[in-house]
């Protein structure tokens, strides 16, 4: 019976750290170049604000527009809530706030 007990909670813990493991986003900083882009990229004329927050690893809403960075289309930016952001432009999820 302790056997089978100590077999059952080592399931469940292998379970749920390869549960984490998959939950976890590792994403690249962006290079140098694309980070200044984005700095120095004109504002929007009309400000675009969002309820929720804008945290890196999670998309940003379909509402708001993402413009490919030209220089490098593995990346986009966008000016959301007066932050400018470097988003992976075919999830929408932030990679960087740029401050």
């Amino acid at each position: 019976m302790k056997i089978k007990t100590i077999g059952i909670a080592a399931g469940i813990l292998a379970a749920s750290a390869s549960a984490f493991a998959q939950s976890t986003t590792v994403i690249a900083t962006p290079p140098e170049k694309v980070v200044t882009f984005v700095q120095k990229a004109p504002a929007p004329t009309e400000r675009v604000v969002v309820k929720e927050k804008v945290v890196v690893g999670q998309p940003l809403p379909e509402t708001v527009v993402v413009t490919p960075i030209p220089d490098d289309p593995t990346y986009a930016y966008a000016i959301v809530n007066d932050e400018r952001v470097i988003v992976e432009p075919s999830t929408r999820k932030v990679i960087q706030v740029v401050k």
